[in-house]
């Protein structure tokens, strides 16, 4: 279940949200109409920022198209060759309507740009930083996957739902039938939001999800 992080201000609240819930449920927890500014994948974990009227809808997605929102998200990605320490990718993004997913078009898609930086490596596992301005449906996903990242979880893009279980890790440990990965669920995670609204300067920060940090454990232990 969603929780609310800063609920203070007539215009928006910012909720922190868990991977798969929709704006759908966080109005139903509201009992009232909150419009969500951006569109986030709900498969993803991490902040939402959601306008409480209709004027203040129209005025942060105002805010939101005149690029004064910074987005930093964080992720693991499964990598087969070395990364250089941080890249960028303008990779414009258009929507298939039948598919329901993104897809690379110079021709008809919108300007869409990314900022990787690399966190932490352990082995071919690696956490990486993900910051944008304007962020479009699927952007992060998209643009780590011509980045040659495997998104651990992510079953739209990556060639594999690169799992981590303890018997990967851990030498000698058998894996059995009914083991279960060390962390579920697409590893993309929305963890700070910045921006600028009403001459006022707003910043919003979420951890990372508790298994993540289970995960990382067992990446230290085994893999340095």
């Amino acid at each position: 279940m969603s929780k609310i992080i800063y609920d203070e201000d007539e215009h928006f609240c910012v909720y922190a949200k868990e991977a798969g819930e929709s704006s759908t449920q966080v109005q139903v927890q509201r009992k009232e109409q909150a419009s969500l500014i951006y569109l986030l994948d709900t498969k993803i974990s991490g902040l939402w920022v959601l306008a409480k009227t209709a004027d203040a809808k129209r005025e942060l997605r105002n805010t939101y198209g005149s690029n004064l929102f910074t987005f930093e998200f964080v992720l693991w990605a499964y990598v087969e060759n070395t990364l250089p320490e941080q890249w960028d990718c303008n990779l414009s993004i258009a929507w298939d309507t039948h598919k329901h997913h993104a897809f690379p078009s110079k021709l008809k898609g919108k300007k869409a740009y990314t900022q990787f930086k690399v966190e932490q490596r352990y082995g071919h596992y690696y956490q990486i930083r993900a910051v944008t301005h304007y962020l479009r449906p699927q952007q992060i996903r998209l643009h780590a996957h011509y980045g040659h990242l495997e998104v651990l979880g992510d079953t739209c893009f990556s060639k594999k739902d690169h799992c981590v279980y303890l018997s990967h890790l851990k030498p000698g440990f058998k894996k059995s039938s009914d083991e279960k990965p060390l962390s579920a669920g697409l590893h993309i995670h929305l963890q700070h939001v910045y921006f600028d609204f009403c001459g006022q300067h707003y910043s919003f920060s979420h951890p990372l999800p508790k298994d993540w940090l289970v995960l990382e454990k067992y990446f230290t232990r085994y893999l340095r």
